[in-house]
Order: structure tokens, then C-alpha cells, then sequence
């Protein structure tokens, strides 16, 4: 796995850093149950979340409170940013030995700056095989504590399909004969965009979890052995095809730079189109703009077989403690509470996604019922972008929108992604 921290520590030595206060108190000792603590040391945990929707943190500050009012000696600075910001802050504060306590799960972030959890009595709370997906990346070690279950898909408004006469399309050939009516009524079919690229890259990532992993879960192992690859694999070609040809074709092209994120989720909850391919962290913002809007969730219909029509569900948001952490048995106590049905109600309920604590069975929005059906059915994969290499789907996400855009052409994006595979493999191998 590429290690980006430890390779700019050097580099960040060398120049000035601005530090924010991180864990600054001497390690907590003593028990980790969830009755408090009678301590009177007081310890300031520091927690950086990439969870930047209203609702998230909105849950997380009452998770927070309630945490505090059993623990009267610790507290939890909740800080907010981007991933963008959030790798930037882990740079400077590696290099000025000031690591934040708890942080939310990034696949970038090295194992050797991550607290090993295996073992924690709490997890036991907590579904096992959201556990295990959520540390796919590593050998035998759980880094990563999973609070929720994810998805990408495509978001589909009921009553622009009923206004118009269509129907749900299970198939290609029926998303084709739907994305033209709505065409010819002058209504984008997508809400897509470029000028907040996420917005593009998501369906994509929905695309190739079901053309590529959801018709060969091992075609990560067979590409690491030689025996498949991107250029000589159509379902590759398919995906990127899919996203090229609806998901921006049938979109509002001539105002696709000046759409972005917010814009996207609002065109869905007002009928300005039709469908909308985004993840759960969406939900909240298109409840927003629309909360009685008659919203469903499908995934794309890849073929004439709607059997292969397939979710991507996963673990999205995940807690990890910083190896380095000052107070790691106070940040363990914290995580302990956040594994309980108390704290998984919380945050299912707010950010209105399911929770991975057992017992906790919260009705949180209507689409609910459509993620459960793809999952009681057997129609889902667990097998997205967070299941590959870093250097990979760097290179992915540097380059996806040129395919999309006209600006290459497939033979020459694919000999670049495989370059990359390769060199992901490399430099995971190499441990650098």
C-alpha cells in the first residue's frame, strides 16, 4: 500500500508547520466498559471526521454529548473536513509528531500510523462481516471500525417517471427507451455534472462494482496473477461505456460545468431529472431540498438480464484511533459507546443510514426498503473502489473524465490503468 504519510515526513520536516492542538494529556488507564469512568484526570480526545453532511455531524455531536455525560473526564473536539483537507492535516501533524486520537477511516492513511482494534471486546457488537469488509485491505488486523452500511446506486424519481408514462427500467434496453423519451421532452435523464467531479465519478464507481466484481468477485486476484486485464476485459469497457453514454450522455451536457454537487441532489429532488447516480452520504442533502419527494433506489441495469443488475453495498463510515494517540484507552472507551445500541440508534436515525450494531433496525427513509430488497435477494456486491489499491484509483480518478469527455480514447485509458494496477502491485509489494 502506498504510504504517503511516511513518504512526506521528510519533506514536511524540512519547512514550517501549523499544528492544532491534538492529544495533549497522558493515556487514560484503568477499565473501558461503557459505565464512565470516576477518573478526575481530564483528557481531550481529538476526533477529525470526514463527515461533512449536516445530519453526520449532527449525529455525531449527540453521540458525543451523551459520551461526555457518562465520561465527565474526557472530552471530544469534533473537527469537520474534507478527505482532501483531512490527508493534508495527517501529513503536517505526522511530521510535527502530533496525532490526532480518533480519526474516520481512509483507506489512505498507512496501517503503521493505525491502532490494531483486534480483539476489542465491543466489536463483538457490531455485524462481523461489515467488519471484515471494512478491513479487506489488510491481512489479519481490524483498523477500521464500521458504524454504517453504504451504497452507491442510482437514486430514480417516481413522479417524474409516472408524469412522463415510463416505467422503473430493469433492463438496458429499457433505460435506453426511457433516457430517449425523457430526451425528447427536453428532461435530462441524469443529474450529473463537472463541475464537482465526485458527481461524475460516483456512478462510475457503481458501474464497474457491477460490470467487473459483480460478475467475477476474484477479478482482483486473476488481474493480480496475470491472468485477466483491463484492456482485454469488456466489462471494464462496458462500465466506462455506460458512464460515457447515459450517465453524462443523457445529462444536461451543455451545463454539465457549471453543476456540481448540491445542484445534482437538488435536480433530483425537484424533478428537474429523472435519475441520479450518487451514495447514502446523498440521501441527507436530497431530503433537504425535497422531504416528501417519491424517491427510490435501483442499480443501473447493466444488461438485458436484470438479474445482473447488482447494488453496491458496503461499509461506509468507519472509526480508527491513531496508533500514536495519547489517550488511546480513553479513545477506545469512546468507540466502545459509539458500537452500542444507544449510539447506533443515533446515527442511524440522523444520518439515516443503516447502522452495523446489531439489534439496531431503524426505518429511516423509504428507500430503505428497496436497499433491503437487492440485499434479501442476493443482488448486491461488497466489491468497490475501496476494495483496491490506492495508486490505482488515483490514477482512475485522475482520468476517468477524459473517456467520459471524449478527450481519450479506450485502448489508451486502458493501457494506463493497467500500468497502474501494476504499479499499485509494486508498491504495496515494496512497502513503500
Amino acid at each position: 500500500m502506498k504510504k504517503w504519510l511516511f513518504a512526506l515526513v521528510v519533506v514536511m520536516m524540512s519547512v514550517t508547520v501549523l499544528t492544532a492542538c491534538g492529544g495533549n494529556n497522558n493515556a487514560q488507564s484503568g477499565n473501558t466498559n461503557n459505565q464512565g469512568t470516576d477518573s478526575t484526570e481530564k483528557i481531550k480526545l481529538e476526533f477529525l471526521s470526514l463527515k461533512q453532511e449536516q445530519a453526520s455531524q449532527a449525529a455525531f455531536k449527540e453521540i458525543i454529548k451523551r459520551f461526555e455525560s457518562a465520561n465527565t473526564n474526557i472530552t471530544v473536539d469534533l473537527q469537520s473536513m474534507n478527505a482532501d483537507q483531512l490527508k493534508t492535516t495527517l501529513r503536517a501533524r505526522a511530521a510535527s509528531d502530533e496525532m490526532p486520537d480518533l480519526v474516520t477511516w481512509m483507506k489512505e492513511i498507512d496501517p503503521e500510523y493505525l491502532l490494531d482494534l483486534k480483539g476489542e471486546s465491543y466489536l463483538s457488537n457490531l455485524n462481523a462481516e461489515s467488519i471484515e469488509a471494512a478491513n479487506a485491505l489488510y491481512n489479519d488486523e481490524v483498523y477500521a471500525m464500521p458504524i454504517d452500511n453504504g451504497y452507491i446506486g442510482f437514486y430514480y424519481n417516481k413522479t417524474v417517471l409516472a408524469d412522463n408514462n415510463l416505467e422503473v427500467p430493469t433492463t438496458l434496453t429499457e433505460m435506453k427507451q426511457v433516457a430517449e423519451a425523457l430526451k425528447a421532452k427536453g428532461i435530462p435523464a441524469f443529474a450529473t455534472g463537472s463541475k464537482d467531479l465526485s458527481v461524475a465519478y460516483m456512478p462510475l464507481i457503481a458501474l464497474f462494482s457491477e460490470t467487473v466484481f459483480g460478475r467475477n468477485v476474484n477479478w482482483s486476484a486473476e488481474r493480480d496473477a496475470g491472468d485477466v486485464s483491463i484492456a482485454t476485459d469488456e466489462s471494464w469497457k462496458l462500465a466506462f461505456d455506460l458512464h460515457k453514454d447515459y450517465v453524462y450522455g443523457y445529462s444536461d451536457t451543455n451545463a454539465s460545468f457549471n453543476i456540481g454537487y448540491d445542484d445534482a441532489n437538488a435536480m433530483l429532488a425537484q424533478g428537474k431529472a429523472a435519475f441520479y447516480g450518487n451514495g447514502s452520504w446523498a440521501l441527507e442533502p436530497i431530503r433537504q431540498v425535497g422531504p416528501d419527494a417519491d424517491i427510490g433506489l435501483m442499480a443501473f441495469p447493466i444488461s438485458d438480464n436484470p438479474e445482473e443488475s447488482k447494488l453496491l453495498v458496503f461499509p461506509d463510515t468507519s472509526l480508527s484511533i491513531m496508533k500514536d494517540s495519547k489517550n488511546a484507552d480513553a479513545a477506545k472507551k469512546f468507540l466502545e459507546f459509539v458500537a452500542s445500541q444507544e449510539a447506533g440508534e443515533i446515527w442511524s436515525e440522523n444520518a439515516k443510514v443503516s447502522s452495523t450494531v446489531n439489534g439496531v433496525n431503524v426505518d429511516y427513509d423509504p428507500i430503505a426498503a428497496d436497499i433491503n430488497q437487492y440485499i434479501s435477494s442476493g443482488q448486491f456486491t461488497p466489491y468497490g473502489d475501496r476494495v483496491l489499491r490506492s495508486v490505482f484509483t488515483d490514477k482512475l480518478w485522475e482520468d476517468f473524465s477524459k473517456y467520459m469527455l471524449d478527450r481519450t480514447d479506450w485502448d489508451t485509458l486502458a493501457k494506463d490503468l493497467d500500468a497502474a494496477w501494476d504499479r499499485a502491485k509494486e508498491v504495496e509489494a515494496s512497502g513503500q
